[in-house]
C-alpha cells in the first residue's frame, strides 16, 4: 500500500529518523517495541554479548542454524548488531562511550543487574543527562513479586487473563500468544516517545521504569474488569460476573464465523428477521443487549442451528447486506490470502540473507510526511560491529582489530 501524500511530498526517515538507540533487550517484552522505534527510523543498535548470541536468534522456524529465526526477524528488523562483552571493563566502556552519543537506551534485565554490571541509571545518566533510559520488568523493580522470572504465561496468570478467557464451564485458558510481553512493548515504543517530546520541551533526560505486569493488568481493565471497577457501598469489589457481552463463534457447514450479535437492539431485530426468526426477536429474554447477554446460553443454541445450515460465504452475504458485524474466522494461511489484507498490503515479502524469502508484516501506521519503512533485515550477529565502531565510537581499523583480538568484541 502507497502511504498518503503530504503537499509538502513524503521525508525519507521516518519520524524518529536522527535518534539513537542502544537496545540491551532480548527475547519479546524490549526487542519487539525498540523494533516499532526502528520501523518508524530510529537508529537502533542491538547490543548483544559477545560470545551470546540473543536468545530467540534460534529459537523456532526458521532457525536451521541461521541465527534467524521467524520470531527473531519479526522482531530485529531495521536494527544493526553488534556484540560486546559487557563482563570486561573495556566492554563496558565501549558502552559509556555509545551512551554519550545515544539519544535512548533500554534493557530488560532482572532489577539490579544493571547497578550489578556498574551501568545503572545514576552511572549512565551522569555520562548523557539527555538519555531517556527504560527498564523493562517482569514485575517492577519493587514488590514482592519483583524478584521472580517472568515470562509470559506467568504475567497472565498474576494478570487474570485467564479467569477472563474462561470457557462455559468456567476454566480458565491461558492467550494463546504472547500478550503481556508484546502489549509491554508498545508501552515501550510509546512511553519512549511521550520522553523524547518532554526532553525536546526542556525536561532533560529520564528513567522510565516499565513492568509486564502493570502493563498487561492496564491492557486488560477497560472491558475486561468491568465488573469490578464499580465498588459497593461497603467498599468490596463486585461479584465476579461477566463484565462484558461474551463473544461466540458460529460453525457452518464449511468453516467458522464471528457473529456480534450482541452489539445493539436493532442489529439483533435485523439479524433475527434475516434468518426468518421473528419469534426470537420478539421473545423478552432477548430484547435488549444486558437480556442477550444474561441468557447467552440459549442465544447461542438458537444461533448454532442456524449457522450450521449455510455455507460460510452464504451466511457473510446475507449478513453483511443488512450491516450485521461478522466476519469469517480465517486461518494462518487465509489471513494471508485474505483480499482486504492483500488490499493493504499488510503482509509483505523480503529476502534475508541467511533465512530466505520471508514474510513479514508491515509498519502499521501510515505517516503521510515521515513514512515508515523495511529499510534493514533483521541483523546477522554482530553484522554491524565495524560499521557502528567506526561510525558512532570514530575507532579506527587498528582499533577494531585489537578489541577483537582481546575478545571485547564481536
Amino acid at each position: 500500500m502507497t502511504a498518503p501524500q503530504s503537499p509538502d511530498g513524503p521525508r525519507p526517515g521516518g519520524p524518529l529518523s536522527g535518534i539513537r538507540v542502544i537496545d540491551l533487550s532480548a527475547v519479546i517484552s524490549g526487542p519487539f517495541g525498540t523494533s516499532i522505534l526502528a520501523d518508524q527510523g530510529a537508529d537502533v543498535i542491538m547490543v548483544e554479548q559477545a560470545h551470546a548470541p540473543e536468545l530467540i536468534r534460534n529459537a523456532g522456524p526458521l532457525a536451521k542454524d541461521s541465527g534467524a529465526s521467524a520470531l527473531f526477524v519479526a522482531q530485529n528488523r531495521n536494527k544493526r548488531s553488534i556484540g560486546l562483552n559487557l563482563k570486561c571493563e573495556a566492554g563496558k566502556q565501549l558502552l559509556k562511550d555509545m551512551v554519550k552519543r545515544a539519544d535512548v537506551l533500554v534493557q530488560n534485565f532482572r532489577p539490579g543487574a544493571m547497578d550489578r554490571l556498574a551501568l545503572g541509571w545514576d552511572v549512565l545518566s551522569a555520562i548523557n543527562d539527555q538519555l531517556i533510559m527504560c527498564s523493562v520488568s517482569g514485575f517492577g523493580a519493587s514488590g514482592q513479586y519483583s524478584h521472580r522470572p517472568a515470562f509470559d504465561p506467568i504475567v497472565q496468570s498474576v494478570g487474570s487473563y485467564p479467569t477472563v478467557q474462561a470457557d462455559a464451564a468456567g476454566v480458565p485458558k491461558l492467550v494463546a500468544t504472547a500478550v503481556c510481553d508484546k502489549l509491554t512493548s508498545l508501552y515501550v515504543a510509546q512511553s519512549i516517545s511521550a520522553a523524547l517530546v518532554a526532553r525536546a520541551n526542556g525536561a532533560g533526560g529520564q528513567h522510565i521504569e516499565l513492568a509486564m505486569l502493570d502493563a498487561g493488568i492496564h491492557f486488560l481493565w477497560p472491558d475486561g474488569m468491568q465488573s469490578c471497577a464499580l465498588v459497593n457501598s461497603d467498599g468490596a469489589a463486585s461479584p465476579e460476573t461477566p463484565g462484558s457481552a461474551p463473544f461466540e463463534l458460529y460453525q457452518t457447514q464449511d468453516g467458522w464465523l464471528m457473529v456480534f450479535d450482541v452489539a445493539t437492539d436493532a442489529h439483533w431485530q435485523q439479524l433475527c428477521r434475516a434468518l426468518g426468526r421473528e419469534a426470537l426477536a420478539s421473545d423478552p429474554r432477548f430484547s435488549t443487549v444486558d437480556a442477550r447477554t444474561a441468557h447467552r446460553s440459549e442465544v447461542t443454541e438458537q444461533l448454532r442451528e442456524d449457522a450450521a445450515s449455510y455455507t460460510t460465504a452464504k451466511l457473510l452475504g446475507l449478513l453483511d447486506e443488512i450491516g450485521i458485524p461478522a466476519a469469517p474466522v480465517n486461518s494462518r494461511q487465509s489471513m494471508i490470502d485474505d483480499p482486504h489484507v492483500n488490499h493493504r498490503g499488510i503482509v509483505v515479502q523480503t529476502v534475508h540473507p541467511s533465512a530466505g524469502r520471508i514474510r513479514q508484516v508491515r509498519p502499521p501506521v501510515i505517516f503521510s510526511k515521515t513514512p515508515s519503512g523495511l529499510r534493514r533485515h533483521a541483523p546477522l550477529f554482530g553484522e554491524h560491529t565495524d560499521e557502528v565502531l567506526a561510525e558512532v565510537l570514530e575507532k579506527s581499523v587498528e582499533d577494531i582489530a585489537a578489541l577483537r583480538a582481546d575478545a571485547v568484541v564481536k
